[in-house]
């Protein structure tokens, strides 16, 4: 090859380069540095710019500009024979702004976005309506940026399993402009009308759970719901990945007590787990295990240990809802008979729970991560606040009030 190429992360690449007489390498740059060793079927297993068979391996420094950055190296024999390398790394993305989903009041068709703009600090609202001339829908349930579309999850009004078409798709939207792409009907295995409810991606799939009972898998390429996999439990709600399956929380409404396993390359359900009632929002830790918590009337957290696959409660927490970052699981709640909210972080190695001493304003409602960053935001139920904030410092970046109640999810747009 004559070029070798890094993503903004930064990185390394090895490959095998081959000389019949000693070279050098020539001036490398700081964010970069070359190792040379002998292959295995040499005797010598040191760096060595000797004749013969070698491995090199570029490692790349993680980029933390907003520019492109380039290097040439050069590669010579003593002979003056010289092999030229073109080196290229991403830069680093930059954020623009939030997308915030608010659900509104069911029944109200009065879903929206808002944009907050990271760098002005100012808030557009209703923009989904102001750039698409015509209404998001009824309880905008959630909102994932997959590649380069945004996806926004209309459930539908009511909490039974009854919709009609008009009332539960997937909008496909672009995250730059706010423009709708296309409006997917969500349909169950019979091409019914049916609700989704969540949304998570993984390997160029959409995997959506729904009110027929049933995970609906979602192409990405051709935005066209292509399998529906059966499920033991009613209702599902929160589902997420973890090792070649889907973890489906069958809430039921508060009727259901278990959680669906499906199998990614079959999408065919392969095993049940039993719960305590009502399991809601289910999130993966880096070492495999899972947390997931209950809604109403016990709003509790439990571990789902990956390896035997058994469920044990997390004493100590109040949880409405919960999202994973840096070894931690971090919870919203808030008590209407107190009238009083909690945000809790839960290390995960040591055990031990901290409560955040966050002024958010209003009931806290959902809690979640934004990609591309450690950040977390925090939504209100009843009211329209929204914050973005660091969980290492407690220190709030962003606030900012949408003008609809029910903040669902945020993401973040780059450049």
């Amino acid at each position: 090859t004559d070029s070798v190429e890094f993503a903004y992360e930064g990185g390394e690449q090895t490959f095998a380069f081959e000389s019949n007489e000693q070279w050098s390498v020539g001036e490398v740059p700081e964010w970069l540095t070359v190792k040379v060793v002998d292959t295995p079927e040499t005797r010598a297993q040191s760096s060595s710019y000797e004749k013969g068979k070698k491995a090199i391996t570029i490692t790349a420094k993680e980029n933390p500009t907003y520019k492109e950055r380039t290097a040439e190296l050069k590669m010579v024999s003593v002979s003056g024979a010289m092999l030229k390398l073109e080196v290229t790394q991403e830069k680093k993305p930059e954020l623009l702004g939030y997308w915030v989903l608010s659900e509104g009041y069911s029944g109200s068709e009065d879903s929206e976005l808002a944009w907050y703009d990271v760098n002005t600090k100012k808030l557009e609202q209703k923009q989904f309506l102001a750039r698409n001339a015509h209404k998001l829908g009824d309880t905008g349930n959630g909102i994932k940026i997959y590649g380069s579309k945004m996806y926004v999850v209309i459930t539908g009004k009511g909490f039974t399993p009854e919709t009609t078409a008009d009332n539960s798709y997937i909008e496909v939207i672009h995250p730059i402009t706010g423009k709708s792409i296309k409006r997917i009907p969500f349909t169950d295995s019979k091409g019914m009308p049916a609700k989704p409810r969540n949304i998570i991606f993984e390997g160029g799939h959409g995997y959506i759970s729904s009110y027929s009972n049933e995970v609906v898998r979602l192409d990405t390429a051709t935005l066209t719901l292509d399998k529906h996999t059966a499920l033991t439990g009613i209702l599902p709600e929160g589902l997420t990945y973890n090792n070649g399956k889907i973890y489906v929380c069958n809430g039921g409404q508060g009727a259901g007590n278990n959680i669906s396993v499906v199998d990614i390359e079959t999408m065919k359900e392969t095993k049940v787990i039993t719960t305590a009632y009502n399991p809601n929002h289910i999130v993966t830790a880096s070492n495999g295990d899972m947390y997931f918590n209950t809604d109403f009337p016990a709003y509790k957290l439990y571990k789902l240990t990956a390896a035997n696959e058994a469920v044990t409660e997390v004493p100590g927490l109040s949880v409405a809802d919960l999202a994973y970052s840096n070894n931690n699981i971090y919870t919203a709640y808030f008590d209407w008979n107190s009238f009083s909210g909690e945000v809790s972080q839960f290390n995960i190695a040591t055990a031990t729970a901290t409560q955040l001493n966050l002024d958010l304003g209003s009931p806290e409602y959902h809690i979640g991560t934004i990609d591309g960053s450690d950040l977390l935001y925090l939504t209100g139920q009843a009211g329209d606040n929204v914050i973005v904030f660091d969980p290492a410092t407690k220190v709030v970046k962003d606030a900012f009030k949408t003008g609809i109640p029910g903040g669902s999810g945020l993401v973040a747009v780059y450049r």
